[in-house]
């Protein structure tokens, strides 16, 4: 689009098992104690993979590449609509369901697999973190010196970085464009200046 792009990580996911609880889930998942499991992302499933071989799971195929899974079902891109899409006619009510999800997951996939009958076991599998303030340091500068036209945003954990590490008043002079309403909303709240929000993940 002409734009010369800057990357800034403005977070980083760090994995957040309960050391106990991950070793109960793989347990569980060797013995074939879970009817399903869904894996909303690769951070989900990245200390399970070799206990998944014999597993029906269901995830995105950005997912099932990088943990190099043969799922029971493939999505070209995952969502919580999708994934019960596919569980729907196929879910027989009192079924175990492994979710395992990020600390700041939604709650619209819990809730769609409980409404099906689901017994689902959805642990905290990995969180995000603010990057270390001088991380954007040099994007800072090029706020100041009037550089930088845009600003992209993926995540509201990405926008809570942000504003811990860049003057407020330099992020709320660019405008912003948002991967998402659940995005643009935190950077609304913010006071921060939304331009645009894209509704798709890839072009």
């Amino acid at each position: 689009a002409g734009f010369a792009p800057i990357e800034a990580p403005a977070i980083e996911v760090v994995p957040a098992w309960n050391p106990i609880e991950l070793e109960w889930v793989r347990r569980d998942l060797a013995s074939g104690a879970f009817d399903w499991v869904v894996l909303p992302s690769q951070n989900a499933g990245v200390m399970l993979p070799d206990v998944l071989a014999q597993a029906r799971v269901v995830c995105g195929s950005q997912t099932a590449r990088a943990l190099e899974l043969h799922p029971e079902f493939r999505l070209d891109r995952f969502s919580a609509a999708a994934a019960l899409d596919v569980l729907r006619p196929l879910f027989v009510r009192g079924q175990r369901v492994l979710l395992p999800r990020g600390a700041a997951g939604r709650d619209e996939l819990t809730d769609g697999l409980d409404a099906l009958g689901a017994v689902v076991y959805a642990p905290i599998a990995y969180k995000t973190v603010a990057v270390d303030a001088s991380t954007l340091r040099d994007v800072n500068e090029r706020l100041r010196n009037g550089s930088i036209g845009a600003v992209t945003v993926c995540s509201p954990s990405a926008v809570d970085s942000l504003l811990l590490a860049i003057d407020h008043t330099l992020l709320a002079g660019v405008p912003l464009v948002c991967l998402g309403e659940t995005t643009a909303d935190a950077a609304r709240q913010a006071g921060l200046n939304v331009a645009g929000v894209g509704d798709r993940t890839s072009m």
